[in-house]
């Protein structure tokens, strides 16, 4: 298991800097990438089935670690970059893949390979530094080949990345000086990072100190989720990326960075759980407020979903805040795989229908579904589980953080979500299913839409319609064991 776990992190590292090197040229590279994505996979499901459940293996001097959360999420992400591998396999056969291939390929193992080590990170400076690696890697993708507008979003997801990140250093730091205490009693050889050793702490010395480190580490993150009101970043890198580069910024760093809030939340949860509810619900209700907003007005199909993401992790923020017990905390983390999978989905569809059409213009696209019938019918049924309708893992999801939101007296947050809810469902359906369903304007557009193009958007609907139907039992458990982390201890 423990090799299985060095292999995740070697295969894209090795690969990336074989790709990425001036002087080897690696044939059909996008082919390489598939094969390592999927033998990522292999690797990661094979430590899902071997894993015990309830238990934590630790590796390299404990600075890494097997235990739920990094289980799920790792298994999650390597789904998903081999979604992206797959796709951008069919991109390059189509000659739609921006930039050199090999550079391309190159660098996104790269930023894989530190979003694996994030995720099996037991040490939060660590978990810190490979974040900012990653964030470095798939900066550069971002304006790939892609023009000067491009090149902006690319410079303001790193400007607010490092921003991010430096605030939950800063906040890191604030942690350290609390567990040095306020007159320097503690040796220091008490002061830790590890994950494993924090958690067994009582105590975090001077108040003042980890109260402050605490609400630096939740903005910081916040930030690199792309949380109000340190969001402006999130619809620009989006909307101007490449599609497969989307998805990589939206479903496999994203969940990088929740691995992160997971564990800080959880973590410090039960020193002053009232002060991490206060900053997530005022971050959460700020974040979907605006994202109704600009949902309202968008005429962008991918930015549109961009606004909706930055809503979802708007609800993900409110469902953490709430989360104090197991049953809150299971629909918490059902609603971050499920809106995972959806945002790859949509953002592989929203390539297939720019490819073709040439716009990303919601107001001069109809008929969608009629000239380009898979790429229309993915991109509906991943509307439909964006929208939290059943029987996606996502209407799930958000039935049991409403409920609970109820339960723990939230009833003002309450309402405001179901208000925003409706706005949103109101407005995409007024944008998106003319879009969709509408009288084509066009009819001598060619039907070129191949079905290989979406086998992974078709695996990823399957998934989300498994999580909202039935769970299988291994996969339910681990949900669960990861969601008692949440809960403080």
């Amino acid at each position: 298991m423990i090799a299985a776990a060095y292999m995740c992190a070697l295969l894209p590292l090795v690969g990336g800097f074989l790709l990425c090197a001036p002087k080897i040229r690696v044939w059909r590279a996008n082919v390489v990438m598939l094969i390592l994505a999927a033998l990522e996979s292999v690797c990661a499901g094979y430590i899902a089935w071997q894993r015990t459940p309830d238990t934590s293996v630790f590796f390299c001097d404990r600075y890494f670690v097997i235990d739920a959360t990094s289980v799920l999420f790792l298994s999650l992400i390597s789904l998903v970059f081999l979604g992206v591998s797959v796709y951008a396999l069919h991109r390059r056969s189509t000659g739609t893949l921006d930039g050199d291939p090999e550079l391309y390929a190159g660098r996104s193992l790269l930023f894989f390979a530190a979003s694996v080590l994030a995720v099996l990170s037991n040490h939060l400076v660590m978990m810190w530094i490979f974040l900012e690696l990653s964030a470095l890697a798939i900066a550069p993708l971002i304006f790939f080949g892609r023009g000067l507008d491009a090149k902006r979003a690319s410079w303001k997801y790193l400007m607010f990345s490092v921003v991010g990140l430096g605030f939950n250093f800063l906040g890191l730091m604030c942690v350290a000086r609390a567990i040095a205490g306020s007159d320097g009693a503690h040796s220091a050889g008490e002061l830790t990072f590890f994950i494993d050793q924090l958690w067994n702490m009582h105590s975090i010395g001077d108040s003042h100190w980890w109260r402050l480190g605490l609400a630096l580490m939740v903005f910081g993150v916040g930030t690199k989720l792309g949380l109000a009101p340190m969001y402006s970043w999130c619809p620009d890198a989006y909307d101007k990326a490449p599609p497969s580069v989307t998805v990589m910024l939206a479903a496999v760093q994203f969940n990088c960075v929740i691995v992160m809030l997971f564990r800080e939340v959880g973590l410090l949860r039960s020193f002053d759980s009232q002060l991490v509810s206060k900053e997530l619900i005022a971050m959460g209700v700020l974040s979907i407020g605006v994202a109704a907003l600009y949902i309202v007005k968008a005429d962008n199909y991918k930015r549109l979903i961009a606004y909706a993401s930055i809503n979802h992790a708007g609800s993900i923020a409110l469902g953490l805040a709430v989360a104090v017990n197991l049953n809150a905390a299971y629909g918490v983390v059902l609603y971050v795989v499920s809106n995972a999978f959806v945002k790859a989905v949509l953002f592989m569809a929203c390539g297939n229908i720019k490819a073709h059409f040439g716009t990303k213009q919601i107001s001069v696209l109809r008929g969608v579904i009629r000239v380009m019938p898979f790429s229309g019918w993915v991109f509906m049924l991943g509307v439909f589980a964006l929208l939290g309708f059943a029987p996606f893992g996502s209407f799930i999801a958000e039935v049991v953080m409403l409920s609970n939101m109820t339960e723990g007296g939230y009833l003002l947050v309450f309402f405001y979500v179901c208000v925003v809810l409706t706005i949103v469902l109101i407005a995409c359906g007024r944008l998106l299913f003319p879009m969709i369903w509408g009288d084509a304007r066009d009819e001598g557009i060619r039907h070129d839409d191949p079905l290989t193009s979406h086998l992974a958007s078709m695996f990823f609907i399957a998934v989300l319609l498994s999580l909202g139907i039935y769970t299988p039992a291994p996969v339910s458990h681990l949900l669960q064991e990861v969601a008692k982390t949440l809960v403080g201890h």
